[in-house]
């Protein structure tokens, strides 16, 4: 049996233990959100770096069976702006959300999207995010990814506190 080496695509090995991708692969995995089965019906949506106190949108399509309309199970920090069914030619749905960065380091919020037509199909969205915080340099955003708004900071010439009189 015969192995021929190929580079295309994979993982090379360097001397020191260290593991070099393809440029094309590492760019493409950098500026896309990842979306991967994480159990019985949850995806997980992967959207990278964030900034803490910012407000983003977010919009991504997921493959599902849960048919045109489906009702939605409200989350603190990650609000749904729009779900439509996608036009791809798989079945599925485009979800817009308003996401706020409320904490530093790993964030994870859940959202549920249940069927209209059938209450027991229902798929729970968590999104993943690594929080930087202030000071921590600005991340570049995913495609799919915009922010909307920057929370004012208690400790910033922009707060609205006018001190003792």
């Amino acid at each position: 049996m015969e192995f021929k080496h190929h580079h295309g695509g994979f993982p090379s090995h360097q001397p020191g233990g260290h593991v070099h991708f393809p440029q094309e692969q590492v760019v493409q995995h950098d500026s896309e959100i990842v979306i991967c089965p994480e159990g019985d019906r949850t995806l997980g949506v992967h959207l990278g770096f964030l900034q803490h106190r910012h407000h983003y949108e977010v919009a991504f399509t997921i493959q599902d069976d849960l048919g045109e309309d489906v009702d939605i199970e409200p989350s603190l920090h990650a609000r749904i702006l729009e779900v439509m069914p996608s036009e791809t030619e798989y079945p599925g749905h485009t979800v817009a959300v308003d996401l706020a960065a409320h904490k530093e380091k790993l964030m994870q919020e859940k959202i549920t999207l249940r069927s209209r037509n059938d209450k027991n199909k229902a798929i729970t969205l968590v999104l993943h995010a690594r929080v930087l915080g202030r000071g921590k340099g600005t991340p570049a955003l995913r495609n799919g990814i915009k922010c909307t708004g920057i929370d004012a900071d208690e400790e910033s010439e922009a707060s609205d506190w006018m001190g003792f009189d």
